[in-house]
Parts: C-alpha cells; structure tokens; sequence
C-alpha cells in the first residue's frame, strides 16, 4: 500500500481525507425527506466499496497527466485541461466494461443496459471523477507547488551562501594586510614588540582562518576574539584607545570578523592619545551597538570603507533587518541587528 501511494504521489493526510469525504457524502445519500435516520445510515460499507474506485480514477488521472503534461511547472492550461479529459474518458471506457462484464456474468443485460440506466449511469460516474478527480488534481497542484517552492529556496540559499563566501574572501585578506601593516610599523619602531606581535597574530588570525568557511559565529565567540584583537592594536597605540565590551551576552549569531572590522575601523580613522582616549563602546540590547567618538586625524591615513561595505551586504542576506549607520558631528555608531538562530 505505502509502494502504491509513493507511485501515485499520494499522502496518507490525503487519502483520510477522501475517505472521510467519501464517508460523509454516503450519510448525505441516506438522509432525505421521507427517510429514516438509524444504524444503518451511518455504516461504512459504501466507503469499503467506493475506495477502489477512487483509486482508480486517481490512477488514471495521474496516467493521463504524466503523459500529456509531464513534470512541467507552471501548468499549460491546455494540456492540463486535456490530460482531465483523457483520464475522465478513461474511467467511463473502465466502468462501462466493468458493469458490462457484470451484467453479462449475471444474464441481466437487458435490464441495466437500457439507454436511460447507462445515461444515469455515466452521469454519476462523471460527477465522481470531478469530484474525487478535482481533489487529487488540486493536490497534485499543491505538491508541485510545494517543489517549486523548495527549489526556488535551494537556489537562494545557494547564492546567498555563494555570496557570503565571496564577501569573506574578501574580508581575511583585508584583515591580513591591515595587520601587516601594522607589523611593519613595529617593526621599525620597536623590533621586541614587533615580534610578540607576530606570535599573538598567528593565534589570532588561525581564528579568522577557522571560520573562513562559516557564515555565522557565537557572539560570545566573536566578542573574546574581539577582545584579544583589541588587545593586539594595543600592543601598537598604547593607552591611546580602550575597549568597553558588555558582562551580559544573549544567545545570538554574528558573521565572524564582524566586531574586528569595526574596531579596527574605530582606531584607524580617529585619532587617541593617553591624555584623551578614544573609548570604542560595544553595547548588546535589542541590537548590537558599537560606537565611538569621531575623532578624525587631521591628515587621512586609510581611505577603508570596503570592509564595512562588506559588513552591509552580508547582513543583507543574513538578516531581515539591515546593518544602521548612525553618524552625526562627534559620534559615529554602527547598530547590527541580533541574529537569534543560525539561519545558513
């Protein structure tokens, strides 16, 4: 039986369905004017024999369609018109050999083959195949709809994880040569550091290497990263810039370097002294807020930009709601939405 149904794309929700239906409609045959309601109107036995039936006509109908449609989505009215009347042909052609065959068993031609019988007959056959037939064609309808769904949704899901593995492709370079930089500095500047540097570098950046391939990280995960970076530039800038990071963190996702691009946005687009720090704010609310002064150094170092152009997009595909940048004469705040569940 599971074999016939798989065959026939039938659901076992569907046929209790329309044996329930065709239970109801028996009682609805029983009860009329002049008819009494007892045991008998509500015995099953009609269904027992109308199931076979059904069967048949979803058999036909699923034949019919096969040939004459195929697996097409959208329908073409015409064909699905036509592989309707094809099957409705069909179970006519069936049950009138069926009832010949019987009544020729049973020497009672004469008496069911009358025109007047076979017309009635046929007619209630038809309203049966429209009936039962237009439940399984609306459901064929439904499932088909269903796979075309499911594949539109494979295919964004694909682009959108094709996509987010670009923009990170992007973005470990980006992360590499802005630390490169900033190891050349050291270099020259003061070689010991340069290489304590180096060595803290390497355990960091095997972090950005270890998700290179995910789109979506613990919070809590990116905001220790976060922090031991921070702890890196500080190595460079001194007491020139700190860090304030929230003691309460939720349960929410963030794409990985995300916190690490905006605080190395912060320190290399305004200047700090020890005298006056520049305070980089990570606050986690309803959105993850990291804000700071604006304190813009009088001669441009860094033109940036395309790491938080990178941040913008993936939220755009990670997220329902969009990545904000609020920037006014003395602040500048980037709010990222809480991703609760890990959507790709």
């Amino acid at each position: 039986m599971k074999k016939l149904l798989e065959r026939l794309q039938l659901s076992s929700e569907f046929l209790l369905f329309i044996v329930f239906f065709s239970y109801l409609d028996s009682i609805k045959s029983r009860i009329g004017p002049g008819q009494v309601i007892n045991l008998y109107t509500f015995t099953p036995e009609s269904v027992i024999t109308a199931i076979p039936n059904i069967l048949i006509i979803v058999l036909l109908l699923r034949y019919s369609f096969l040939k004459i449609h195929g697996n097409q989505f959208p329908l073409q009215k015409e064909k699905a018109l036509l592989s309707f009347l094809m099957g409705l042909l069909g179970w006519i052609l069936i049950s009138d050999a069926f009832s010949l065959f019987i009544a020729l068993a049973f020497g009672n031609f004469e008496r069911n083959f009358i025109g007047e019988v076979v017309l009635l007959s046929n007619f209630t056959r038809v309203l049966d195949f429209m009936i039962y037939g237009g439940f399984y064609f609306a459901f064929l309808l439904f499932r088909k709809f269903q796979e075309h769904q499911k594949i539109l949704a494979d295919y964004d899901q694909a682009m959108a994880e094709s996509t987010i593995h670009q923009l990170k492709q992007q973005l470990n370079p980006h992360f590499l040569f802005n630390n490169l930089n900033v190891l050349d500095q050291l270099i020259e500047e003061n070689p010991a550091m340069a290489s304590e540097f180096l060595h803290n570098f390497s355990e960091i950046y095997r972090y950005a290497l270890e998700n290179s391939d995910t789109s979506l990280v613990p919070l809590k995960e990116e905001l220790a990263f976060s922090f031991n970076y921070f702890r890196l530039l500080s190595r460079k800038f001194g007491a020139g810039y700190k860090l304030e990071v929230p003691n309460e963190i939720p349960d929410s996702w963030i794409p990985p370097l995300t916190l690490q691009v905006l605080i190395e946005n912060a320190v290399f687009h305004n200047q700090g002294s020890e005298n006056e720090p520049l305070i980089i704010s990570i606050q986690v609310n309803e959105k993850i807020e990291v804000s700071n002064k604006l304190k813009p150094y009088k001669h441009k170092k860094h033109s940036g930009g395309r790491g938080l152009e990178n941040l913008i997009k993936q939220y755009g595909l990670l997220s329902k709601e969009p990545l904000e940048i609020l920037k006014n004469h003395d602040s500048f705040t980037v709010e990222l939405p809480l991703i609760k569940e890990k959507v790709i």
